[in-house]
C-alpha cells in the first residue's frame, strides 16, 4: 500500500513502533489498522505501521505531523487500549545523517 517515498507533503510515509500490552499480539492490530488504511508488520517485541500522514492523522485524531525531527508519541485509540500499551511515531530519517556520524 505505501511505497515510502513521499509525492507530496500530504503523502508523507510515516512509522510508528507499537509496544504491545502482555498477551497481546501483532495480530490484535490488524482489524483496526487495515481500516484506517495503516499496515501491521510484526516485530520480535510489538509492531511497526507503517501509511500515509494523512493515514494516521485520522486514525490517531490528529492534525497535521508538523515536526518529524524527533519521536513523537501518540495517544492510544479506545480501540487499542487492550493491545497497544504506546504508539511512538519515528522521526523522518535526515538524508546523508548516518555519513555525519563520528
Amino acid at each position: 500500500m505505501t511505497s515510502g517515498q513521499a509525492d507530496t507533503p500530504d503523502d508523507e510515509f510515516v512509522e510508528a513502533l507499537v509496544d504491545l500490552r502482555a498477551g497481546a499480539s501483532a495480530d490484535d492490530l490488524v482489524p483496526w489498522c487495515s481500516r484506517q488504511g495503516i499496515d501491521v508488520t510484526p516485530m520480535a517485541a510489538g509492531a511497526l505501521l507503517t501509511g500515509s500522514g494523512p493515514a494516521f492523522a485520522r486514525a490517531f485524531g490528529l492534525g497535521r505531523f508538523e515536526d518529524r525531527s524527533r519521536p513523537r508519541t501518540l495517544p492510544v485509540p479506545p480501540a487499542l487500549a487492550d493491545t497497544a500499551r504506546s504508539v511512538t511515531v519515528l522521526p523522518t530519517p535526515t538524508p546523508g545523517a548516518r555519513d555525519r556520524m563520528p
